[in-house]
């Protein structure tokens, strides 16, 4: 019989208590550290006094890189790992209670964090405010004062075809529009499959998909500023800007399954 796991999602950052102690007050059955050490600073020591710790309170650990002082791919990480626990198994109607610990990486770890609850709707963030805190090569907080409940809001984000989209003027390059409902068909995106006539009897694309192209995908990504349209020669093209980019790293998590 499967049973729903208590999974915290927790950078690993300069920290001991602040990832220990609210893992095994608020019982976790498993703790997924996001790790990142940059090239110019040594490991901390007691990082494997965490592994260590969790271990014998019979808490499970897991590793995932992440890059913690950038925004874009915080968001993304922490998303696929929110959608991928909190999406019950196939064999089973079952879904894990997942948790944020916004305390324990960067401030941009943070925000990814709470960016990434607010959009997938499927993770609790909490914030852990240490008894006292100190610096130097000690971890940043010790103790555990108090762990804080924060709301989340709804957010808008790109819907998985605009995403789909985006990552394909982000890897193929700049894409003309017939080329992007072709692209559409074949992967059988709405703005296509849902269109009466997408085709005409000689396999152009119609007026009809042009218009369902330009007002489901096209324009709601250049309103945000993932991609911009411009004109080639006689064809204008969509690329992706740099937010469009970061974006797609962002909200990769969409495309999965």
């Amino acid at each position: 019989m499967n049973v729903a796991e208590r999974v915290h999602v927790m950078p690993l950052g300069f920290e001991h208590d602040r990832i220990v102690e609210p893992a095994v007050e608020y019982r976790a059955d498993r703790v997924i550290l996001l790790d990142w050490i940059a090239d110019d600073i040594d490991r901390p020591s007691y990082h494997d006094d965490v592994f260590a710790d969790l271990s014998a309170a019979g808490i499970d650990t897991e590793r995932r890189d992440c890059r913690l002082f950038d925004l874009y791919d915080s968001i993304g990480v922490i998303a696929d790992i929110v959608t991928a626990e909190a999406t019950p198994d196939d064999d089973a109607d079952v879904a894990n209670e997942v948790y944020v610990n916004l305390a324990t990486g960067s401030k941009i770890t943070a925000i990814g964090g709470m960016i990434a609850c607010m959009v997938t709707g499927a993770a609790s963030p909490y914030y852990v405010r240490a008894e006292r805190y100190a610096s130097g090569a000690e971890p940043v907080g010790y103790g555990m004062e108090l762990a804080i409940d924060l709301p989340t809001y709804p957010m808008d984000c790109p819907d998985r075809q605009q995403v789909a989209v985006l990552d394909r003027v982000v890897e193929a390059g700049p894409q003309s529009k017939k080329g992007l409902i072709r692209f559409g068909a074949d992967r059988d995106l709405p703005f296509i499959r849902d269109c009466d006539r997408p085709f005409d009897a000689a396999g152009k694309p119609t007026k009809q998909s042009y218009a369902r192209l330009r007002r489901h995908v096209v324009d709601p990504l250049a309103d945000r500023g993932f991609v911009a349209v411009e004109s080639v020669g006689t064809t204008r093209q969509v690329r992706a800007t740099e937010a469009g980019r970061n974006a797609r790293t962002a909200f990769a998590f969409l495309l999965d399954g």
